[in-house]
């Protein structure tokens, strides 16, 4: 599902004192398989756009156009339900929005809504897939509650409550906010392999730098609504965009600069691997 947007605005508090614009004339294309990066200071309009993809928030009136595959967001008539079971939203500390009183029930919960003629065997059967793909055991968690889990154990019973429905996209907000870096690491493994089995484009709103140039196909950066810089993360992280925006720069960007200024020139796609790989061959027979 191809994800474009065409002078996207949208105005908190329209038609009143205290009216302000989140979105200022977005234009946006992602396609369908990318690992996609948006990135901006808090404020710069990032969470407002990532609520448009699925209709969270509605297009204003003469405030631009967004699609998602088939589905047109600004029409009426766009079938919102519909587009929901394909667009899975997941908002920052997911783990709160956790309410039932099992672990079954939660997940089940939004299989049940989207696909209400769901037969229970085939309900109880994609609980069991969702929880075994975020590398849970169903049969020791299933009735249990999710209020008496662990942290990391809750975000993935959150994470299996939205992919149940098998969604073609996944949408994430700040998705490893709050983990260690055991469980960061872990949790993006997980996003990875979602992304490998059936979740065809992944989009993460995130502060981390690291977790951008790391994993990301391509960025855009928001900075007052708009979008002042959209491309791979090597070409968003060696333009000034990012500092003009507020943002700090990534662990490899910070020491390529810095062994520029000592000579030493690197070409690398800023992810660790290529980064020490680059470096180890600059060095060549000086270490």
């Amino acid at each position: 599902m191809r994800i474009e947007t065409k002078e996207l605005k949208f105005t908190y508090g329209a038609n009143s004192s205290i009216a302000t614009r989140a979105l200022d004339g977005v234009n946006l294309t992602i396609d369908e398989g990318e690992f996609y990066g948006i990135i901006g200071k808090t404020g710069s309009g990032k969470s407002t756009f990532i609520q448009h993809i699925n209709g969270l928030l509605k297009v204003q009136k003469n405030s631009g156009k967004i699609t998602v595959g088939e589905f047109d967001l600004a029409d009426k008539k766009c079938d919102f339900k519909a587009l929901r079971k394909k667009v899975g939203m997941v908002f920052q500390y997911p783990e709160y929005q956790l309410f039932a009183e099992t672990v079954y029930e939660d997940v089940a919960f939004g299989i049940k809504n989207f696909m209400p003629a769901t037969k229970e065997s085939e309900l109880s059967e994609m609980v069991e897939n969702a929880l075994t793909l975020v590398g849970l055991n169903y049969k020791k968690i299933k009735d249990k509650s999710p209020f008496e889990m662990s942290g990391g154990q809750k975000r993935r019973v959150a994470i299996a409550g939205v992919i149940a429905t098998r969604p073609e996209v996944l949408v994430l907000d700040e998705p490893a906010a709050g983990l260690d870096p055991k469980g960061k690491r872990e949790f993006i493994q997980l996003l990875h392999q979602l992304h490998k089995d059936f979740v065809k484009t992944v989009i993460i709103v995130s502060h981390d730098m690291d977790l951008i140039s790391e994993n990301c196909t391509r960025v855009a950066v928001f900075d007052s609504g708009k979008i002042v810089s959209d491309g791979t993360p090597k070409q968003i992280f060696s333009s000034d965009e990012v500092l003009k925006a507020g943002l700090s720069l990534p662990v490899t960007q910070s020491l390529t600069q810095k062994l520029k200024g000592a000579g030493i020139n690197l070409d690398s796609d800023l992810t660790v691997a290529d980064f020490t790989d680059k470096v180890l061959n600059a060095l060549g027979g000086k270490l």
